[in-house]
């Protein structure tokens, strides 16, 4: 890490790593930021990568591959998406070789590098809706306050909406992004 840099803020992190990761063919899908620790910022910044399906590029290929648009314009992540070894490799090398001339990653950080998985995280609007026709497991907050657990197809996203058709319950759920406090993409094997 370059001494004297100051510390990149995490939007401009963000940014970065958007830019590196695009440079590289492949597109940032999120960012676990490390936890604050004794001495400022330990822990281990986990970077997460996809790839665009069609990219040219090898994919992984699942029986609910299905194209999604956005008519507002928005980013959208694609359904399925697969990156190799040697892409989170590539990706990783040119983080830590604009760390060292920027201090881009925070000092005392491990970083890592992957896919973020079939059973992936939703948090950002995009990445719900990326999820749309697909199995996820939501926990949110009901207007009671109290929090519930469901399961079932990512129906609509509109706004900052969620639409879920739950499993069992013949019943469709509308839910903020604001409520959700856990989302994941729950693919039935």
């Amino acid at each position: 890490m370059a001494t004297g840099a100051s510390q990149p803020t995490s939007l401009s992190l963000w940014d970065a790593i958007s830019r590196i990761a695009s440079e590289e063919g492949v597109l940032l899908f999120d960012l676990d930021l490390p936890g604050g620790g004794e001495g400022g910022h330990a822990g281990i910044l986990r970077v997460y990568i996809t790839r665009e399906k069609g990219s040219g590029e090898p994919s992984v290929v699942e029986p609910s591959d299905v194209e999604t648009g956005d008519s507002d314009g928005d980013e959208v992540f694609p359904k399925r998406t697969g990156v190799s070894f040697e892409d989170c490799t590539r990706v990783c090398k040119r983080i830590l070789d604009v760390d060292e001339q920027e201090g881009l990653i925070p000092e005392g950080c491990l970083l890592e590098v992957s896919s973020p998985g079939i059973n992936r995280r939703l948090r950002r609007a995009e990445h719900f809706r990326g999820a749309v026709g697909e199995r996820v497991r939501l926990k949110f907050r009901e207007p009671s306050g109290s929090y519930r657990v469901a399961t079932g197809i990512l129906s609509v996203m509109e706004g900052d909406t969620v639409s879920l058709e739950a499993e069992g319950q013949r019943e469709l759920l509308r839910v903020s992004l604001n409520d959700i406090k856990d989302a994941r993409v729950d693919f039935k094997f």
